[in-house]
């Protein structure tokens, strides 16, 4: 495991830690092409646009997803 093999990892702080998973994340963002993606996830991927495609009313926006999450009054003030 990665821990294991940089043990200065484990000394971070929580705090250092969660600023090190956001740039891990950025920096997988500023290259998608290198992300491997399986053969079940594009499968997976395919299964839903076909339900999308099929009946398009059936999807959740994200901002509604939003509002059930952090209340109805989370939008813009």
């Amino acid at each position: 495991m990665i821990l294991e093999q940089h043990p200065d990892l484990q000394r971070l702080s929580p705090s250092e830690k969660l600023l090190l998973v956001g740039e891990l994340w950025d920096d997988l963002a500023a290259h998608p092409a290198d992300v491997p993606v399986t053969r079940d996830q594009i499968a997976e991927l395919d299964r839903r646009m076909a339900a999308y495609r099929k009946d398009p009313t059936q999807v959740t926006t994200w901002e509604a997803i939003k509002a059930r999450i952090l209340g109805p009054n989370s939008g813009p003030a």
